[in-house]
C-alpha cells in the first residue's frame, strides 16, 4: 500500500533547516509489520518521555529530541472541546526542558488536525503532514484519554513513531518510519515499518 502525500508537507515534518524545501515527491510503503510481547526500542539508550496526559511520542534519528502530543482536559474533566490534544518538544539533546513549537513547526510540521467526531467525547485527530493516517482521541474516563490507530491492519494503542534520516550527504534523506503501539484485542506489541522513496530534504 502507497501513501502520498505533498512533499512540502514531508519536507516541514522531518525538516533539519528551518524552512527546508523537499527534492523530490515521497511515498510510504508498508513493508514489514511484526508482533512481540513487549514493545521494541529503536534507540533503548535516549529517554522515554512520561508526561502527565501524554497521549504518543515521536522519534527521529538525528538525536535524541522528542515530539509529545498530549491530551488538555476542562476544569471538570472532559477533553477540551477547543484544544483536546496539543504537541511539543522534550528537549533530551540538552537538559530535557519542555519547548513549545515554533510556529511554522505547529503550522506544517509536528501540528494536529482535530476534528469533532458525532460519538459524544471522540475526536479525528491526524498529524498535519498526514491527513491519510487519522487516529481516534476517545474520552476513557475523568482525566483520562486514549488515542485509537490502525497499525498492521490492526487497532492499536499508538505509543511511538521512530523516523530514520541519513544525513551522510549533502542533502539528508528520510527513509524509514516505523510505528509501534499495543494490540487492543491481545495487549501484544505491534509494529509497522514503511519504507521511503523521493524522501531527500534540500537544506
Amino acid at each position: 500500500m502507497f501513501i502520498r502525500f505533498r512533499a512540502a508537507m514531508f519536507a516541514a515534518l522531518f525538516a533539519i533547516a528551518a524552512a527546508p524545501q523537499p527534492a523530490t515527491a515521497v511515498q510510504l510503503q508498508s513493508v514489514r509489520v511484526t508482533e512481540a510481547a513487549t514493545l521494541p526500542r529503536i534507540r533503548p539508550d535516549w529517554p522515554i518521555p512520561r508526561d502527565t496526559n501524554q497521549l504518543f511520542y515521536l522519534q527521529r534519528s538525528l538525536n535524541s529530541n522528542t515530539i509529545v502530543f498530549a491530551a488538555e482536559f476542562d476544569g471538570d474533566g472532559n477533553l477540551s472541546r477547543k484544544n483536546p490534544a496539543h504537541v511539543y518538544w522534550r528537549r533530551y539533546n540538552t537538559t530535557g526542558e519542555r519547548k513549545p513549537l515554533k510556529p511554522i513547526e505547529r503550522r506544517f510540521a509536528y501540528g494536529v488536525n482535530i476534528k469533532k467526531r458525532e460519538t459524544q467525547g471522540d475526536f479525528i485527530v491526524s498529524m498535519k503532514p498526514l491527513p491519510q493516517l487519522p487516529m481516534v482521541l476517545r474520552q476513557t474516563g475523568p482525566g483520562k484519554a486514549e488515542l485509537i490507530a490502525t497499525i498492521g491492519g490492526r487497532r492499536a494503542r499508538p505509543v511511538y513513531a521512530f523516523v530514520t534520516v541519513i544525513d551522510t550527504g549533502l542533502i539528508p534523506k528520510v527513509t524509514a518510519i516505523s510505528l509501534h503501539g499495543i494490540d487492543t484485542e491481545t495487549g501484544r506489541a505491534i509494529s509497522e515499518v514503511f519504507s521511503v522513496a523521493g524522501g531527500a530534504i534540500n537544506q
